[in-house]
């Protein structure tokens, strides 16, 4: 019997997976989409989130646990899924290396702006290899660890209370946004990471939805608390015109023992880009293994790993990486609803079928 995921760390694994990073944009991009009091756009789309693990729940019982690769191969042969399992790789490899390029840009711009980019990702990817050739277990088990040191550093808002008004807030909601549309997909992606989780199907208890539920909570108390903080802290103009709010936020932070919290917390952040990149690149490497299962799995590993360095190396500005990942999570935001539901209409054919058969052997 092989080990199943235990349900209180895949929560926290949950957590880790989804793009952090946006968090230090989030601020300036609900503003300029949703305007005045944009922060609650953010409620809004987690209720999407909760719909999109509603929707992964239902597929996992009504296929009784099997791989999503068996459910559809079941019915449409291997051959004709291939391009679509092609485009999942190409989005979660992009994502991947992508993220990390943003973040390995910010890194430079404030700190180490004289040290190549290549030796950061060389980095990443190392440590990267190092835990994709460990199995999603070590994964679950290397973030649940790295991840406690991250998320003390939300206490270092503590210390902003005193300069918090809710002078600065109006009773004005959702005035002078620009595009709601594409702002709700701008936030939904930092949501995302939850759709790798249709590969641990086979690896789960029967209750591990929950884990989704209270990941995804725990995401948004943070994101929302954050962002509170910010709309509280600044004027509406001045989250308008900062690209990075929380790094500026974390740069009014007076603690006794500590003389510049944002280096520290965005240091420490580079666990949680870490989980993401790594999470991305073994659900591409889950992915490339199901549509050839004739070559050895660390073979695969060191194919998406050439893959995501080489293109993390493409980007020469952090204008450029932005325009990719909107890109990237637009099409990732496709495959977090389309795959499920792609799923859920192959599941009803199937039970379907099943039903006709049973009738037909019924009137026999």
């Amino acid at each position: 019997m092989k080990e199943r995921l235990n349900p209180l760390p895949l929560s926290i694994l949950i957590y880790s997976v989804q793009n952090g990073l946006a968090l230090y944009t989030l601020p300036q991009v609900v503003a300029q989409y949703f305007g005045i009091n944009g922060w609650l756009s953010i409620i809004f789309t987690f209720g999407l989130a909760n719909l999109n693990i509603l929707l992964i729940a239902v597929i996992y019982r009504l296929g009784k646990g099997r791989s999503i690769f068996e459910i559809i191969e079941a019915t449409v042969p291997k051959w004709i899924m291939i391009p679509v399992y092609l485009f999942i790789i190409c989005i979660w490899v992009g994502l991947a290396s992508m993220i990390m390029r943003e973040y390995i840009f910010i890194l430079k711009i404030f700190f180490y702006p004289a040290l190549s980019a290549v030796y950061f990702v060389i980095f990443f990817t190392v440590m990267s290899f190092q835990l994709l050739t460990g199995g999603i277990h070590q994964i679950m088990r290397a973030f649940v660890v790295l991840i406690c040191f991250v998320m003390p550093m939300i206490v270092l808002l503590l210390y902003l209370i005193p300069d918090f008004e809710f002078a600065r807030f109006t009773p004005f909601y959702l005035k002078g946004g620009t595009d709601y549309f594409e702002g709700t997909l701008r936030v939904y992606s930092i949501f995302l990471g939850i759709e790798v989780s249709m590969l641990f199907f086979p690896m789960v208890d029967k209750k591990w939805t929950k884990s989704l539920y209270i990941g995804n909570f725990l995401s948004m108390s943070i994101y929302l608390m954050v962002t509170f903080m910010c709309f509280g802290f600044f004027s509406f103009d001045q989250i308008l015109n900062d690209l990075y709010p929380i790094m500026t936020l974390f740069e009014y932070t007076e603690v006794p023992f500590l003389s510049r919290a944002e280096n520290l917390c965005f240091c420490v952040f580079s666990f949680k880009v870490l989980a993401t990149t790594v999470i991305y690149y073994w659900g591409a490497q889950q992915t490339l293994e199901n549509v050839t299962k004739k070559i050895k799995p660390h073979l695969w590993i060191i194919v998406i790993l050439a893959a995501g360095f080489i293109l993390a190396l493409i980007p020469d500005s952090i204008a450029h990486v932005e325009k990719w990942l909107i890109w990237l999570s637009n099409g990732a935001v496709i495959i977090a609803w389309g795959l499920p539901i792609f799923v859920l209409g192959i599941l009803f054919i199937q039970l379907l079928r099943k039903q006709t058969l049973r009738e037909t052997d019924y009137a026999k």
